[in-house]
Parts: C-alpha cells; structure tokens; sequence
C-alpha cells in the first residue's frame, strides 16, 4: 500500500517495464501488477542469479558493495526494516544515531490490544538502546558468529574466488552453475 500503489498511480496508463531485484535463491514472488500496462521483469531470478552471483557483479562491475553491508546490514539499506535483527539495530543505533532516534519515534506502547507498535518483537527500541541490553545482543551475536565459524566446514568455489562468505545456512551453487 505504501510502495506498489503509489507506484501504479504515478505510471497510470503508460506501458512500463519494472525490474524487480529478487534473487534465484531468494524464495518470495515480488511484485507482480494486476495494470495490464505494467510488465514485471525479475532479471537476477530469469538467468539464475543468487547471492553469490550478486557479489560477484558487484565486485566485477567496481561497483563494490553497498555502503550498509559495511556495518552488518544483512539485506536492506531501509533504516527501518521489519525485518533487521536486533545486532543491526544495534549497529544502526551506533553508526546512525538520529536515524535510530526516527524510528524509535515511531514506535508506540500502548495497554489496548492491538495498538502497540514496536519493530522489534518483545523490545521497544527504548529498551534496546540500554548499554546492558546492547552487551547482551552484542556479545549474543558474536557467540553466534564463533558457532557458526566453528560448524562452517569447507568454503564453497564461489566463496574462495569471490572472497566473500555467506551468512545464512544455504550453500549458494558452484562457480559453474554461475556462468
């Protein structure tokens, strides 16, 4: 409602073609319009393109990755995603305190049933801002980090020629089956 049909009003009546940026490893559909004058195109999924495909032309093209990687974003440059782990608030409440600031304006507590507006799950951003609450998430994430490190096992070809290590569970498909 924020996005797509906004989206549609502004392109009105004129043929359009929208890429849309899922990846070939990513399972959702992404927008698909009900305007017959508005084709969705998804490139990276209709030539087989995964994450570690996204790397790579990142790397290759000089482009380099986005500057919300750098301080442990895991897939959105959107200050205020759903979908951040609390690690990344932490992160953002570090690096973009004001933007931090934003989004816990927008949150509110209230003791009526389904009026309360939080964006992280049992933790207003109030309470994870308290320097004990951001040691425990913090050192929470690095315990993670060491597990994950120690259960990893061998790299992928894509990782040892890419340099890059993947983050979830998945094992992104050979250097081969990227070409």
């Amino acid at each position: 409602m924020l996005k797509l049909k906004p989206f549609e009003k502004y392109v009105g009546n004129d043929d359009v073609v929208s890429y849309i940026g899922i990846r070939a490893d990513e399972d959702r559909v992404g927008y698909i319009s009900t305007k017959p004058n508005i084709r969705a195109v998804f490139p990276y999924k209709e030539h087989g393109i995964d994450y570690a495909g996204v790397m790579q032309i990142l790397k290759d093209s000089g482009i380099g990755l986005p500057p919300y990687l750098e301080w442990g974003r895991t897939h959105s440059g959107c200050y205020f995603c759903f979908f951040q782990k609390q690690i990344e608030w932490v992160r953002l409440l570090e690096k973009y305190p004001q933007r931090f600031a934003e989004a816990e304006a927008y949150e509110k507590i209230s003791d009526d049933a389904g009026k309360t507006f939080t964006w992280t799950q049992g933790m207003p951003l109030r309470e994870l801002r308290k320097p004990e609450n951001i040691e425990g998430i913090t050192r929470r994430w690095e315990e993670a980090g060491r597990k994950r490190k120690a259960n990893q096992g061998d790299k992928s070809l894509v990782e040892v020629f890419t340099g890059l290590e993947r983050e979830d569970e998945e094992r992104a498909s050979c250097l081969i089956c990227q070409l």
